[in-house]
């Protein structure tokens, strides 16, 4: 199986991924939330409460200020579901949600000099003949991303 070594976007974690995909800012939102906070804020779209009530909310629980903190650029690469090389862990969150695995890969010369490699992987699939591989991966040096890759 070939591997392709991209900096380009997947994964939502309410769905399916696909090349061009993209998602809405509601989507961000939720990425960012604990499982007790999404149920709230979609009770409060259930019963069609005030846009400025569920604002309220996201705001009371910080999400919104992540979201508006990031610069413009990033956002438009967040709604694309794309992750670039200098990301941060939270970008990559908000881009492609949680990880199924996060891995400490960092080499014994790199912990020496005071860095961190983390690998966090994304969507596991089962191999023909047992094992498994994942759809996407991500690799952090420092909590900047260093490398994308992904697996069709």
């Amino acid at each position: 199986m070939a591997a392709a070594f991209v900096l380009v976007g997947c994964g939502n974690p309410f769905g399916g991924w696909a090349a061009g995909q993209k998602q809405t800012r509601r989507d961000v939102y939720m990425s960012l939330m604990t499982p007790l906070q999404q149920a709230h804020f979609q009770y409060l779209e259930a019963t069609d409460r005030p846009a400025s009530l569920k604002l309220a909310y996201l705001q009371e629980i910080g999400v919104y200020q992540e979201w508006a903190e990031q610069p413009k650029d990033i956002q438009s690469a967040i709604l694309r579901q794309e992750v670039l090389e200098g990301m941060t862990p939270l970008q990559v969150r908000m881009a492609w949600g949680l990880p199924d695995e996060r891995r400490d890969e960092t080499e014994p010369a790199e912990r020496a000099a005071g860095h961190v490699k983390t690998v966090w992987e994304y969507r596991v699939r089962a191999q023909k003949g047992g094992g498994a591989s994942y759809e996407r991966s991500v690799c952090f040096l420092d909590d900047r991303v260093l490398w994308v890759r992904l697996n069709r």
